[in-house]
């Protein structure tokens, strides 16, 4: 017959009613049947329900119970104690021996193993004012979507760590030709090259940055693209240092491995902006579009015809 009301329950009441985590005197006394909503991020609220003595207290779940997973602190204080797990469905009635003022705990668990995958009720005893309903609504999330965020998060985490590595062993290295030949990236007497590509390269019109000079360089294993930029707009402009792109005519994506500015530009400030990126001798030979995004904002530099030595 519980399941019968619930089902019935006018619509105003359902949407009107808010979810708390403990609910007011107020709200018990004018609420006949009481909403609580379960979301993942609440999952370690309690929520207090009032029992009394000698009146049955239902609680009518969206979702089916765990069997078995239905546990209630000092079950032998209660008259008659009814589950149906299967629809969701949880009856107490609690005895005379539970004295005013004494507070239960009553967990259950769901079958479905979504999360959250359990609630934690606080049974508060008052002498005559029992809830007589409780319609609990779960807003489940899958634990497939939690475990896809942790392993976003963990390759976040890894590319940091290797981002963290490669900066401490640049630090390590020495500088000038010695550094490169630490680095490997002169190796057997062929070493760094460059080229001139300002005057193949073409820059988008209308951007808040004009390209004045545009340098690439090849070694071993890796091509860079050094631009020296005029900052024409009222604002400073500062680089995406993860928003940089090198895509060539067929479509092949470079590696991009670090962005570098000194600092931001002011306005009317001129600068250099450094790509480096991991790129085979077959992917060096060829033409590329660079764009460069603007930390925090949404201007752009896009150079056409990049070309490596």
């Amino acid at each position: 017959m519980a399941l019968a009301r619930f089902a019935v329950l006018p619509l105003l009441a359902l949407l009107s009613t808010p979810a708390l985590a403990e609910a007011t005197p107020e709200a018990w006394d004018t609420v006949p049947v009481r909403h609580v909503e379960l979301t993942a991020d609440g999952a370690g609220l309690v929520h207090e329900v009032r029992i009394s003595p000698l009146f049955t207290t239902t609680l009518v779940f969206n979702a089916p119970l765990l069997e078995g997973g239905v546990v209630l602190e000092e079950r032998e204080g209660f008259r008659t104690v009814t589950m149906d797990e299967a629809t969701g469905f949880v009856a107490l009635l609690p005895s005379g021996a539970l004295s005013s003022g004494k507070r239960l705990s009553l967990t259950v668990r769901f079958a479905d193993g979504a999360v959250p995958a359990s609630a934690t009720f606080r049974l508060v005893v008052h002498p005559t004012r029992a809830e007589p309903q409780v319609n609990v609504y779960r807003l489940p999330r899958s634990a497939e979507s939690f475990q896809l965020e942790a392993r976003q998060a963990r390759e976040r985490a890894e590319q940091c760590e290797a981002q963290l590595a490669r900066v401490q062993a640049e630090r390590r290295s020495p500088g000038g030709l010695t550094g490169l030949i630490d680095s490997g990236l002169v190796v057997r007497g062929s070493g760094v090259a460059g080229r001139d590509t300002y005057s193949t390269a073409r820059q988008r019109l209308g951007e808040a940055l004009q390209v004045g000079a545009a340098h690439t360089y090849a070694a071993q294993g890796q091509v860079a693209v050094a631009l020296e930029v005029l900052n024409r707009s009222a604002q400073p402009w500062s680089v995406d240092s993860e928003g940089a792109q090198l895509v060539s005519k067929e479509g092949v994506r470079l590696r991009v491995l670090s962005v570098w500015q000194l600092e931001p530009l002011a306005p009317d400030g001129r600068g250099r902006l450094v790509v480096e990126a991991a790129a085979t001798p077959e992917q060096a030979r060829g033409t590329y579009v660079l764009t460069l995004g603007e930390a925090g904002g949404a201007r752009t530099v896009t150079l056409r015809g990049v070309t490596f030595p």
